[in-house]
């Protein structure tokens, strides 16, 4: 058995210690309504990231509170509808009071459905737990600049690259992350009016600082910072002229976090 050439996205659902903490109430019995919930976000996720046939080599590992997703590195545009994949998968998982952090890299590795070992797995991992350090999915410029060499025929590299910088931004620490917050467009049914929901819900179950550690405090200030920044563009964007005046009304009722 040799190594194979892979790209490699490990993902991590953050503080899933504190979860299962919670599946059991005060009084020792069982917290069905939380035990119900985590159960929804496995199978969220198992959904989410199903090999659908698409890619030839996809395979995908659901271990504890992770999942690994590896396929051979030359699929063409499968780093994109990897991407798409990992978007929802944020999102929904935000959505719905989940955060996930996360490393994708490429180099050597075996996976199977038996087993996972190899450089690029390690790569993955430290990406996750050393350098993503907020609740953020990061990837690799190299991921990136393999993602565009391999593409569609029909595509061009600047084609390739504008596909994933809809799904990608560049933070200020120079990493690439997959933005949940203000690329996650894609994922509603009515994008005018559940921009502004879907923030409002991330506002509510992120901003409570009481009984947090200080490096958990440091994951939320990111992650408000986001937000707020988010807010900031819809703000600008709904002083155009030619913006409809019931949304403009709604919008400017939503406020900025206080940092």
């Amino acid at each position: 058995m040799n190594y194979e050439k892979r790209i490699c996205c490990f993902i991590d659902i953050l503080g899933f210690r504190n979860h299962i903490k919670d599946t059991i109430q005060e009084t020792n019995e069982d917290n069905l309504e939380k035990i119900e919930s985590i159960k929804n976000i496995f199978d969220l996720s198992k959904r989410m990231t199903y090999d659908s046939g698409f890619s030839k080599s996809k395979v995908v590992t659901y271990f504890s509170d992770s999942i690994v997703i590896s396929y051979e590195f030359s699929e063409n545009s499968q780093l994109y509808h990897t991407l798409i994949d990992l978007l929802y998968v944020s999102f929904e998982l935000a959505n719905k009071g989940y955060l996930v952090r996360g490393g994708v890299t490429i180099g050597k590795l075996i996976h199977t459905k038996e087993l996972i070992f190899g450089p690029a797995m390690v790569s993955a991992y430290d990406l996750e737990s050393k350098k993503a350090k907020y609740p953020r999915i990061i990837v690799e410029k190299s991921v990136v600049e393999n993602g565009i060499k391999f593409r569609q025929e029909n595509h061009s590299q600047d084609d390739e690259l504008e596909y994933i910088k809809e799904i990608l931004t560049q933070d200020e620490d120079g990493y690439y992350y997959i933005d949940y917050i203000a690329k996650a467009y894609t994922e509603f049914n009515d994008p005018e009016y559940d921009l502004y929901n879907y923030l409002e819900r991330l506002k509510l179950f992120f901003i409570d600082f009481n009984h947090k550690a200080e490096d958990i405090k440091e994951k939320l200030i990111w992650l408000q910072k986001k937000i707020n920044n988010q807010i900031s563009q819809i703000h600008i964007n709904i002083e155009r002229e030619n913006f409809d005046l019931e949304l403009r009304n709604y919008y400017r009722t939503l406020k900025l976090l206080e940092i």
